[in-house]
């Protein structure tokens, strides 16, 4: 199942998805085996997926393995019809080995009278995975998830009960910050298979989705542009470089020497502070060590000293240089076009 809100481009992810497995190319990075795929697209006529297919594929060739169903060819329903059409299409192509419902909602039986939310999950996702493995076939609902976030664990958010991930092989979910940015997270849990959240970004030139990298590199790799482009980083080593590789001052005094070196940090004392010290680790990396001196109660004083990391004794201190990471040039930052886009 892929889910997410509407108007996020999850059929275009889905789509996208089977013109790679159609033509044997790559989907956001992974190599796809080459088969037919057949696509129901119930929400639309004829005109839609055309139009998507057309945009998705520009000026190359249409793959002629794509079967595409859409409402007006009445698939039926679950129990009604849907299993019977389904087989026969699959009798007239053989090769088709990917089938996406687009939507889910589209096929289902209204519930029961007696039935609860668990047990019609669970009934209608236990007829298609009989169809899945019958006839050794793939199968990708997409789905719509709930507005509500969930802060702990996104898979919540997906509508139904939980009978729906307690069903499927394997659940995409693509979640955004802000739902008119083109970039999000798609998350991908399953079945013997290591979970992973991938920052991916909806290109509207090409309509397709692109892979920019796993969450948790791209992120730090945005905290490491933001330490090296950041005005407190460039005025300690300016300060460190004047003074012999060693500098002692406050806060204040950061920012007040800021405006020598062309880099004027506008925020206030306390964030300065804040971010000298989430940022240790990366001054340790740099070669830079500094302590907190709190003799005047009043006044926070810190002390930076230029240090040779390679031969410091005390490695204990080094155990940030394990996981602050590199600059972006060093890390092989990939998908990301316009630097100064990451500077949030």
């Amino acid at each position: 199942m892929i889910g997410a809100p509407s108007k996020y481009y999850k059929s275009y992810m889905a789509l996208g998805l089977c013109v790679a497995i159609c033509t044997g190319g790559k989907f956001l990075g992974f190599d796809c085996t080459k088969h037919a795929c057949l696509y129901l697209d119930l929400e639309s006529t004829k005109r839609r997926p055309q139009s998507r297919l057309r945009q998705i594929v520009g000026n190359g060739q249409w793959p002629d393995n794509l079967h595409i169903l859409t409402g007006e060819d009445d698939v039926g329903k679950i129990g009604d019809g849907f299993e019977s059409k389904i087989v026969t299409c699959l009798e007239e192509h053989p090769d088709i080995k990917f089938l996406v419902v687009d939507v889910f909602q589209m096929i289902r039986q209204p519930m029961k009278r007696s039935q609860t939310g668990y047990d019609r999950d669970y009934e209608d996702l236990r007829a298609l995975k009989q169809i899945a493995d019958k006839h050794d076939l793939g199968v990708m609902l997409v789905h719509h998830s709930r507005k509500m976030k969930d802060p702990y664990d996104a898979f919540n958010e997906l509508s139904g009960s939980t009978g729906i991930m307690g069903a499927l092989d394997c659940v995409w979910l693509i979640t955004k910050e802000d739902r008119n940015s083109m970039e999000g997270v798609l998350h991908i849990t399953g079945r013997d298979m290591e979970s992973v959240n991938l920052k991916v970004c909806f290109n509207k030139k090409t309509f397709q989705w692109e892979l920019v990298g796993r969450e948790e590199d791209i992120n730090e790799q945005r905290k490491q542009f933001a330490y090296e482009q950041s005005g407190i980083t460039i005025t300690v080593k300016k300060l460190l470089e004047q003074n012999n590789g060693h500098w002692e001052g406050s806060a204040s005094d950061i920012i007040q020497a800021s405006k020598y070196f062309n880099c004027q940090i506008y925020d206030d004392v306390r964030k300065v502070g804040r971010l000298i010290n989430d940022w240790e680790g990366r001054f340790w990396v740099d070669g830079i060590q500094f302590a907190l001196s709190l003799k005047d109660k009043r006044k926070r004083k810190y002390i930076f000293d230029n240090i040779d990391v390679g031969h410091v004794s005390n490695i204990g201190h080094a155990s940030h240089v394990g996981h602050v990471g590199c600059g972006f040039e060093k890390m092989g930052m990939t998908g990301v076009t316009d630097m100064t886009d990451m500077r949030t």
